[in-house]
C-alpha cells in the first residue's frame, strides 16, 4: 500500500508540475523569454578586508547551483579575484528561476558564503552581486581609499546617487571621483544623477598628505554599482491550518497589472514547516493564493485562502511590495459546517473549447466554493483530473456556485434543491480568456457577452474601462448596483458599429466590489463586476 501511495504522490506532483509549466507559459508571455531563448546571468562580486576595506586579489571564489531550490539547475565554477577584488562570472541558462551559493575562505580557512536568487519572468538577464569583507592580517598597506553610497537619497529617484568618502585618513588633501558615466567630481561626498541605466565602476582617488611623507600618498578604490530605475525584493510567510502549519500545499503568487492578474510562481509544501519564499521580485502589486493538494490531511476541511484570509481573490488584500517582508501569513479558512441531507450537487468544469481536442480540457484541482443565501461560503471540493465535483450530503434549500479562479470573474450559479428535485447533477461550467461562467438545465449564458470584454483596471481606484465590440450600432442601457443590489447609476449611451471604449467615473465610490448589468435594445443582458481600491 506504502508504494502505491508513493507511485500517486508520485504522479500527481507530475501532473501539477507540467499544469504548472503551461500555466507559467501562457502567463508570462510579454514578461519573460520564454524556453526556446537562453537567458543570462551576469554574477560580479567584490571581496574587501574588515581592516581599511581594500581589495583583496588572487582570492578564490566557488560558485554552485542549489539543487534544493531548483533541482532542474546545475552549474559549478571557480573563479579568482582580480586586483581591484572582484570577481565576474556569466552563466547561460533555460531555468526562469533559481539560486546560485557563493562561497570563499578567509586567511585562516573559515568559510563563507551567500545565497543570489534569480528570476527571468521580466527580463531576460539577471545582474546579481556577491560580495564579501574578510578578517585579514594586518595589511601592508595603512592608508586606503575607501566610500559607500546611498541610492535614491531623497526617496524621488531611483537613478540618484550620494557617494560618502570613507577613507581612513584625517589628512586627504584632494578627491578625485569618476562616476564612469563621463562625469567627475572633486568633492569629498558628491551627489550624481544617473542619465541611463546601466553598470558604472565608480572610482575614488585620493591625495593623503600627513607629516610622514614629503610627497602625498595616492590610494585608489573602485566599486560597480547597477543604476536601474526598477527594485527587485523577496517576501514570505507561513500558511498555517489552524494552529499548525499545513503539511503539503502550494502558494500561488500573482502580479496585478493593469488588464491582467498574472500567475508568477507558486512555492510547494511537502513538509510540516509551511513556510514560503518568493525572490527576485519586481516592485509592485502582488496577492498571494494558498491551498492545500489532495494528499493533504486536511484537504477540503480548509478552503482556499488569499492573502490576508480572504476566500476569493476580489476580496484579497493587494500586497504592495517595495521592501524584503517575510510576515504575509496565511491562516486557512476552516469549514466548520456539516450536512446529512439529501440533496446532492454535480457537475464538470472545464477550459474554454480547443479546437485541437475537440472539446473543453478538463480543468484539475480548482477550488468550487459553496455559498448560503447570507452569501457565505460553508463548503468547498476541489474538481478531479477530469474536471468533475460534487457536493454530496446538502440540506434542502438555495445554494450559489462559485468557482474560483484567480483573475476571472466568477457569475455564479443559483441552485434550488427541493422534494421533488434534491439533486441537480448536469451543471456545466467553462473557465474562458476573461470569466467563469457555466448554466444549470441547459441554461446558458447569453453569446452577446462576447462582446463585452470584461471591465479593467480591475481593482481600480478612479476610472473603470469597458471595450464594445458590436456589428451595428445600438443603444445600450448600463445600471451600476452596489454589493447589496443598490441600483447607484442608470445611464443609456448610443455606442456604435464596431470597437469602442466606454470609460467610467468611479473616483466618487466608496472601496467595495460593484457590479454593472450592460443591456441592449433587445433585451440581451451581460454582467461584469469590478472592485473599487
Amino acid at each position: 500500500m506504502k508504494t502505491i501511495k508513493t507511485y500517486k504522490n508520485l504522479m500527481y506532483y507530475r501532473k501539477r508540475w507540467l499544469l504548472m509549466v503551461m500555466l507559467l507559459l501562457f502567463s508570462t508571455i510579454g514578461f519573460s523569454q520564454g524556453f526556446s531563448e537562453k537567458n543570462t546571468i551576469y554574477l560580479i562580486g567584490q571581496i574587501t578586508n574588515n581592516l581599511n576595506g581594500g581589495p583583496i586579489k588572487e582570492k578564490e571564489v566557488v560558485i554552485i547551483s542549489d539543487t534544493t531550490y531548483n533541482s532542474n539547475f546545475s552549474y559549478s565554477k571557480k573563479v579568482t579575484t582580480d586586483s581591484e577584488g572582484y570577481f565576474y562570472d556569466t552563466i547561460p541558462t533555460y531555468e526562469l528561476k533559481g539560486s546560485l551559493i557563493i562561497s570563499t575562505e578567509d586567511y585562516l580557512n573559515v568559510h563563507y558564503d551567500t545565497t543570489v536568487y534569480f528570476r527571468f519572468t521580466w527580463t531576460g538577464d539577471n545582474i546579481l552581486f556577491a560580495n564579501f569583507i574578510l578578517p585579514v592580517e594586518i595589511p601592508s598597506v595603512n592608508y586606503q581609499a575607501n566610500f559607500y553610497y546611498q541610492r535614491d537619497p531623497s526617496g524621488y529617484n531611483n537613478m540618484e546617487y550620494q557617494f560618502y568618502d570613507i577613507t581612513n585618513s584625517n589628512d586627504i588633501i584632494s578627491w578625485e571621483w569618476n562616476f564612469g558615466d563621463g562625469n567627475f567630481s572633486n568633492e569629498p561626498n558628491p551627489g550624481h544623477i544617473y542619465s541611463d541605466e546601466g553598470i558604472y565602476r565608480v572610482k575614488l582617488i585620493v591625495l593623503i598628505q600627513d607629516n610622514t611623507t614629503p610627497e602625498p600618498y595616492e590610494t585608489t578604490i573602485v566599486k560597480i554599482i547597477n543604476v536601474s530605475v526598477k527594485d527587485y525584493f523577496n517576501m514570505g510567510g507561513h500558511v498555517f491550518a489552524e494552529y499548525f502549519p499545513i503539511d503539503m500545499g502550494e502558494v500561488y503568487l500573482y502580479k496585478i497589472e493593469p488588464k491582467d492578474i498574472v500567475l508568477i510562481d507558486t512555492a510547494f509544501f511537502n513538509d510540516t514547516l509551511g513556510h514560503y519564499c518568493f525572490y527576485q521580485l519586481i516592485e509592485g502589486e502582488y496577492i498571494i493564493k494558498a491551498d492545500l493538494v489532495p494528499n493533504s490531511i486536511y484537504f477540503n476541511q480548509f478552503m482556499t485562502t488569499y492573502y490576508s484570509n480572504k476566500p476569493t481573490w476580489l476580496e484579497a488584500d493587494t500586497i504592495f511590495l517595495n521592501s524584503n517582508n517575510f510576515t504575509y501569513h496565511i491562516n486557512l479558512i476552516p469549514i466548520t459546517q456539516n450536512f446529512t441531507g439529501p440533496g446532492k450537487v454535480s457537475g464538470t468544469i472545464h477550459y474554454s473549447y480547443d479546437p485541437g481536442m475537440n472539446k473543453g480540457f478538463p480543468a484539475e484541482n480548482v477550488e468550487i466554493l459553496l455559498y448560503n443565501n447570507n452569501n457565505e461560503p460553508i463548503i468547498c471540493c476541489h474538481s478531479n483530473e477530469n474536471g468533475e465535483f460534487d457536493f454530496c450530503d446538502l440540506e434542502l434549500g438555495s445554494y450559489n456556485i462559485h468557482p474560483e479562479v484567480t483573475g476571472k470573474y466568477t457569475y455564479e450559479l443559483n441552485v434550488t434543491l427541493s422534494e421533488n428535485y434534491p439533486e441537480i447533477e448536469d451543471i456545466k461550467i467553462t473557465i474562458s480568456d476573461f470569466s467563469v461562467n457555466g448554466y444549470v438545465n441547459a441554461i446558458e449564458e447569453n453569446n452577446w457577452a462576447n462582446n463585452i470584454s470584461q471591465l479593467y483596471p480591475n481593482p481600480a481606484k478612479e476610472v473603470v474601462n469597458l471595450e464594445i465590440d458590436l456589428l451595428e450600432t445600438s443603444e445600450i442601457q448600463i445600471l451600476l448596483f452596489n454589493n447589496s443590489g443598490q441600483l447607484l447609476k442608470d445611464f443609456n449611451r448610443v455606442v456604435y458599429s464596431g470597437k469602442s471604449i466606454l470609460r467610467m467615473d468611479i473616483s466618487g465610490l466608496n472601496a467595495g466590489v460593484y457590479f454593472l448589468k450592460i443591456t441592449d435594445n433587445v433585451n440581451k443582458e451581460v454582467s461584469r463586476r469590478f472592485l473599487k481600491r
